[in-house]
C-alpha cells in the first residue's frame, strides 16, 4: 500500500462538500431552477486520488476504462472488439478520409480561425473558416494525454453522421493536440433557451425530446453510452433541430456480453442513482433525458438540493409525486411517461426504443388533444 502523500488531495476527502459552488454564491437568477451549480470533477477526481493513495486501482483507471473502447478502424477494415449487429446502419468503422487521425495536413492551410466561443478542463472551441468555401464551422481543439480526448476523438468518428449528432468534418492531428472540425450550431444551447423561456408546453416538449430520444437509441444501437445528457450538451442547430454534442464522457460498451460501466460520470443534477452506487448500462441515458423532460414540463430540476450530497441523497431517495400541483395541466401520458424513465429499477426502465414506439406517438397525440381541448 502506497502511503498517503503529504498535502495530497486525499486530505481533502471529508471536506469534498466545501469544493462544491452553491447557487447562494451565483445569486438568484431567472432559471436557477434549471441549472445545477454543483461539479463532479472535483469529487470524481478526489475519491480517485484517495483510492489510488489506498492501493486500489481506481474504478475510472485508464486500464479498466480502455475495456469499454473498441477503437474504430478505417474503411475497409474490420475489428474484433466490435460485437456483431452493432453499428450496421453506418458500418462500423468505416471512417471518411478527412476525419482520420494521423493525417499530415495542417488546419492552418484549410481553415481561418476566428473567436474563441469557450474553454473546458482539455482544450477550447473556436469558430472557424473554410479557406475554401467561406462556410463558418466549430472547430474543437484537444491536447493530448489524456484518455478522454483520444476516446472523444474515436467516438466521434464512430457516431458522426447521424442528424442528431453534431457533425464531424475533419480532424488534425498535431503533436500536442487534435482539432475536430464540426458543424456550427448558431443557435446556441438548450440550456440557455430554457433558462430564458421557462416552462414549455407539451407539444413543443415533445418535439425535443423526440429529437433527444431518437439520437439517443442511436447511441445505444452503435453501442455508445454518452454519460453526460443535459441541455448544456445539447445544440440547436440554425433550423431548430438539436444537435447531441461533447462525448468527452462517453464509453463503447457491449451488451451483447452483459458488460456495465463503473465509475462517477456525468453532472449531478442528471445522473442516475446507479451510477451513484458504481455499476450501471446505457439507462443511465434515459433517467438523464428523464429528468431534461421534466425540466422542460415543470421549469425546474427534479433532485435539486444546497450541497453535493444533498443532491445525491435526493436522487437516492425522493419520492416524485406527479398527481398534483402543476402536474394537474399535464396529460396522463406525459406524467407516465417521466415515471418510467425516473424510475430507480433499472430493469423496470423504459430503453430510448420503448419511448419512442410504446410511448411517445400516443404521448404526442394526446398531447395534442390535450390542448384543443382542455376541458
Amino acid at each position: 500500500m502506497r502511503k498517503k502523500r503529504k498535502g495530497s488531495e486525499c486530505d481533502a476527502c471529508e471536506d469534498i462538500h466545501d469544493r462544491t459552488t452553491s447557487p447562494s454564491d451565483h445569486g438568484a437568477t431567472k432559471g436557477s431552477n434549471l441549472i445545477s451549480y454543483y461539479s463532479l470533477e472535483d469529487y470524481n477526481r478526489i475519491n480517485k486520488r484517495c483510492k489510488e493513495d489506498a492501493g486500489d486501482e481506481p474504478i475510472n483507471s485508464f486500464k479498466n476504462r480502455l475495456a469499454g473502447v473498441a477503437t474504430a478502424p478505417p474503411c475497409g477494415a474490420s475489428s474484433s472488439l466490435v460485437s456483431p449487429g452493432r453499428g450496421l446502419k453506418r458500418k462500423i468503422g468505416c471512417i471518411e478520409v478527412a476525419t482520420q487521425t494521423g493525417r499530415k495536413n495542417k488546419i492552418e492551410d484549410d481553415y481561418i480561425f476566428g473567436a474563441t466561443l469557450g474553454r473546458g478542463k482539455f482544450g477550447s472551441v473556436s469558430l472557424c473558416t473554410s479557406r475554401t468555401s467561406g462556410v463558418e464551422f466549430a472547430c474543437k481543439t484537444l491536447k493530448k494525454g489524456e484518455e478522454t480526448v483520444h476516446r472523444e476523438v474515436e467516438i466521434m468518428q464512430h457516431l458522426s453522421g447521424h442528424p442528431g449528432v453534431v457533425t464531424l468534418h475533419a480532424v488534425y492531428e498535431e503533436s500536442e493536440s487534435f482539432h475536430l472540425v464540426m458543424e456550427f450550431c448558431s443557435g446556441g444551447r438548450l440550456i440557455d433557451q430554457m433558462v430564458k423561456e421557462g416552462q414549455y408546453s407539451e407539444q413543443r416538449a415533445a418535439n425535443i425530446f423526440k429529437d433527444v430520444m431518437l439520437v439517443i437509441k442511436y447511441c445505444h444501437e452503435m453501442g455508445v453510452v454518452h454519460r453526460d445528457i443535459k441541455p448544456e450538451n445539447i445544440l440547436l442547430a440554425t433550423s431548430g433541430k438539436i444537435k447531441l454534442a461533447d462525448f468527452g464522457l462517453a464509453m463503447r460498451v457491449s451488451n451483447a456480453a452483459g458488460q456495465t460501466l463503473s465509475g462517477l460520470a456525468g453532472s449531478p443534477a442528471y445522473v442516475a442513482p446507479e451510477v451513484l452506487q458504481g455499476n450501471y448500462s446505457e439507462k443511465v441515458d434515459i433517467w438523464s433525458a428523464g429528468v431534461l423532460l421534466h425540466a422542460l414540463l415543470a421549469g425546474a430540476l427534479p433532485f435539486q438540493g444546497d450541497s453535493l450530497d444533498s443532491v445525491f441523497d435526493a436522487i437516492k431517495t425522493v419520492k416524485l409525486d406527479f398527481q398534483s400541483g402543476i402536474w394537474d395541466s399535464v396529460s396522463k401520458p406525459a406524467r407516465d411517461l417521466l415515471a418510467r424513465m425516473l424510475t430507480r429499477d433499472v430493469s423496470a426502465r423504459i430503453t430510448a426504443d420503448e419511448a419512442l414506439s410504446k410511448l411517445l406517438l400516443p404521448y404526442t397525440v394526446e398531447i395534442l388533444k390535450h390542448n384543443c381541448n382542455p376541458s
